[in-house]
């Protein structure tokens, strides 16, 4: 049988985390369900016992009003039993007035939307950034000797991020490519063809950022060797 999605792992070290911290992001989601009330996703979300998860964009789809109750059902079972931070996607974005309405629903179902805003978590400091955020607007969240976890959708900031020294960005958007030969992909929003950022780890001068492949689509274009997938990532002391 075919599995609806893969589970991609990560472990990140640092000096800053004193105790383990496990996170489940969940990215590019775009109303899809994965079993009777999101069975399937449940399952394995908590089969992996999270601190903490991570929604780095786009729960909706703005192309498919009729699906919506899906992300809401997902939410809805996750963030009263687990910490759940949520910042918005382009999808969201460009909902406009819809999107907000979308995203105050599910603060109101317990998740926390964090938009240009920095939330402490354990060892950590949670920073939710808004679509295209600017270094004016990302740097004054930074505080000295914390690690800081950014959540934003836009994986093509790269060099913002490395800008103002966070230490862990997850992301998404690129949908892994579409179609993937190897480690060469063939196209991504924002990106145009053959895109830098698509999947798995990217490291530059202390800045990690891990770009979710996303567990839904919204172009026709299939994937090809690009399997929908939840990731968790271990945060681990050094």
């Amino acid at each position: 049988m075919k599995r609806p999605f893969e589970r991609t792992y990560l472990s990140v070290h640092s000096s800053k985390i004193k105790k383990p911290i496990t996170i489940v992001q969940i990215s590019d989601l775009h109303n899809r369900l994965y079993g009777n009330g999101q069975a399937q996703l449940l399952q394995a979300i908590r089969e992996e016992h999270p601190d903490l998860i991570a929604c780095t964009g786009d729960l909706f789809n703005r192309h498919d009003a009729s699906e919506y109750e899906n992300a809401f059902t997902l939410i809805r079972a996750i963030a009263g039993e687990i910490p759940t931070y949520v910042v918005e996607g382009n999808h969201e974005a460009a909902l406009g007035t819809i999107g907000e309405q979308f995203l105050r629903e599910i603060s109101q179902m317990g998740a926390t939307v964090l938009r240009n805003a920095a939330q402490p978590f354990k060892d950590v400091r949670v920073i939710g950034l808004k679509q295209r955020p600017t270094k004016a607007e990302l740097l004054p969240l930074i505080r000295p000797d914390c690690f800081h976890l950014v959540l934003s959708h836009r994986p093509e900031l790269f060099d913002l991020y490395v800008s103002c020294h966070v230490d862990l960005v997850l992301s998404g958007h690129a949908h892994g490519g579409q179609i993937r030969i190897g480690n060469l992909a063939l196209l991504a929003p924002q990106q145009g063809l053959f895109p830098k950022y698509t999947s798995g780890l990217y490291e530059k001068n202390g800045t990690r950022m891990f770009v979710s492949k996303g567990l839904g689509d919204t172009v026709w274009v299939p994937r090809i060797h690009n399997p929908h997938e939840l990731n968790i990532i271990h945060l681990l002391p050094r």
